[in-house]
This record gives structure tokens, sequence and C-alpha cells, in this order.
């Protein structure tokens, strides 16, 4: 008889939870983990709101689960509890039939739900923190003490929930976000998408964010009406959509910055606009750690970005520059200055390239990392 291999782990079951799977980062990542996980033999439950990128319709483990309306979405406080004892009930059963190896919460309202219904049940619990306004953490760090550990992309972010948000440091965690190697794109494809973009400008500047407060995209436009006085031939888009398009796009025109900033709307390719571009710009009021940046850097351009929590942990002065929060005199500065210096921009766009292609960002190593964490926190025996 063919000898058994006892010495491979046995694979690991694990709910990933969402708040819904819209499109973002948050879920980016949790469907790059879920990829990743079942390569390597394990099975993955997604649970939360269907939305765009994930449902039944699309994923055939999935658990639908009214946690968004648990979120602040879910308007008033009698809707939020009616959907949380709901989203608890249905999830206590399930916990009950399937008893996964572990739960992994991103964000809060998983986190709460999550945590209520594996109460007596023995099942570890995982949350991670993908940023909130600062006002939130304390919030955040109430529902997340609850759980056997705490993870967050950035080293800042852990900061923050240790000292804002009380959890215990030997509860938190930090791990990365690891980001697709880039596709190839040719260069004909780039310079024509470039003098598209440009049309009778000489820069071109690209935002890739979802149009929501969040993502400062008013902040960028007071800043784009700045740098046009003195730089008019400056060209600026916005890939992406979201809840504040047409209030958004009516305060461009109230700027008069309209024939200067395209929004694109949300694109199928980003490599291939980033590619096409001279900088990138985000103006975010909070992060944890932008996908979008490392993808800027892998498309070979310096970025400018907000000082939102892990972002000061992406950008120095040798790949760009990171600027106050909604400061647009600082932002404006950032920006010309690097467009106006083709030595510095240059070199800034090779040293960005080069930290793409550091371990942090590499997803096989940090989806590894992951894999040991869950083995860990499971108390099984791992790889």
């Amino acid at each position: 008889m063919p000898s058994v291999d006892t010495s491979a782990p046995a694979p690991l079951h694990v709910l990933e939870m969402a708040t819904q799977f819209g499109v973002g980062g948050i879920t980016r990542h949790i469907l790059a983990l879920r990829d990743s996980l079942r390569d390597g033999g394990h099975r993955v439950t997604l649970g939360g709101t269907a939305a765009a990128w994930a449902g039944p319709e699309n994923e055939t483990d999935f658990l639908a689960l009214p946690t968004r309306l648990v979120s602040g979405e879910g308007g008033s406080v009698p809707v939020r509890l009616i959907n949380t004892a709901r989203s608890v009930w249905l999830l206590r059963g399930w916990l009950k039939a399937h008893r996964p190896d572990l739960i992994h919460a991103h964000e809060s309202a998983p986190a709460l739900v999550a945590n209520l219904a594996r109460k007596g049940l023995g099942i570890p619990l995982a949350v991670t923190y993908h940023g909130s306004e600062p006002e939130r953490i304390a919030g955040f760090g109430a529902i997340a003490r609850k759980a056997d550990l705490v993870i967050t992309p950035s080293h800042r972010s852990a900061d923050d929930l240790a000292a804002i948000g009380g959890v215990p440091r030997d509860r938190l965690k930090v791990l990365g976000l690891g980001v697709n190697p880039p596709p190839d794109d040719s260069a004909e494809e780039i310079a024509a998408l470039r003098a598209e973009l440009l049309g009778d400008g000489d820069r071109l500047i690209i935002t890739i964010a979802r149009l929501e407060r969040q993502k400062g995209i008013d902040i960028l436009i007071d800043s784009i009406a700045r740098i046009i006085q003195t730089h008019p031939e400056f060209r600026f888009v916005v890939a992406g959509d979201g809840p504040d398009e047409e209030k958004l796009t009516a305060r461009a025109r109230a700027l008069g910055v309209d024939r200067h900033l395209r929004f694109l709307g949300r694109v199928a390719r980003p490599l291939l606009y980033l590619r096409a571009a001279d900088l990138f710009l985000l103006t975010s009021r909070w992060e944890a750690l932008p996908f979008t940046i490392v993808e800027a850097f892998q498309a070979g351009i310096p970025a400018v970005a907000a000082a939102c929590s892990g972002v000061v942990e992406l950008i120095d002065d040798s790949v760009g520059a990171v600027v106050p929060i909604g400061d647009v005199a600082a932002i404006s500065a950032a920006v010309t200055g690097i467009l106006s210096d083709d030595e510095k921009r240059s070199a800034m766009a090779g040293a960005a390239l080069a930290l793409s292609k550091h371990d942090r960002f590499n997803p096989d190593w940090v989806h590894r990392q992951f894999e040991k964490t869950y083995y860990e926190l499971s108390g099984r025996p791992g790889p």
C-alpha cells in the first residue's frame, strides 16, 4: 500500500466575515485570502451581506447575513439592533452545524455579530481593523477587545488601537496586505491611453478611489483648483465610483476645474491607468494601508498621499511625499514640486518600483503569514 503522509497539517475551515462584499480594498483582501487558502486545500466560507464582488450567485460557500444593516448603514438604532439579533441567530445556528476552526471578521459590525454568536462554542475569533475615522477608534476597540486576536496592516494603526482603543498589546498583530503582481501592458496601449487622458495637457495625475467621504475627493478638487492657477497644463483623473459622484462632479463644475479633471468611473485595469500617469495622488481622510499606493509603486510612479495611519509606513521622500490630512496648500506644493522636477520624479519612480518588490507586498509571503496565524489561533498544529 502507498504510504500516507501523516506529517502534513490537517486543512482548516475558516469563516471570513465582512460587513458587505462590495467593491473596495477590504473585499479584495478577503477574496485574495480566500483564493490563497483554497489553493492550499483549506475550506473557506464567506459570511456577510452579498454585494458586487461576492454573494450566493457566484460563491458556493456563502453564508448570507444582514451585517450591512448592523453597521451605520442600518440607519436607526432599532433597525440596527433587529439586524444584529437576526445576524447573531443565523450565524450561531450555522456555527453549531459546521464548527469552523476559527472566524476572521473584517471590521466592527461582523466582529460584534461573531463574538455574540460564538459564545460558549469555543470557536476562536480574529478581527481585522482596516482603518476608520479617529473618533471611531475607541468604539472599534471596545468590540475588538472581545476577540482573541486583533489584526491590522499597519504599525501606526496598531499603536492607535492600543492607545485609544484599549486593545492589549499581546492581542495585536500587524500583518500586511499582499498585492498581486501587475499584469503586462504594452507600451503602445499605455501611450495611447496617456494621450487620450492628457488631451492638451502636459502632466497626468491619477487618483484611484471610491467616491465617498473617506477618500477626500472634495479635498482633491480644492487642491486642483489651487494647482491649476500656476500649472494649467496639469490634468487629473479619478478612477472609481461611489455614492458621492453627483455631488463631487457638481463641486468640480462650481470651482471651474472640470476642464482639468475627469471622473472615469470604475476601471477594469487600474494598473494600465497608473502606468499612463506621472503621479498618484490620494487625499483620504483615513486609511490603514491602501492597496492603491503599492499598485502605484508597481506601475513605477511616485505617490503623494495624506498622512493617514499606515500611509506614513509606505511613503517617504524617496518615493513621493506625505502631507497633512486636508491641507490643500501642502498637497498642492508636493504635487507641483515633484512634477516640476523631472530628475526628482524619475528618481522617485525608480525607487517606487524597487520598493514594490519587497516581501511585505508579496501576496504569497503575506498569505503564508495569515495561514500560520490561523493555525496558531485555532490551536491546531500547522506547517
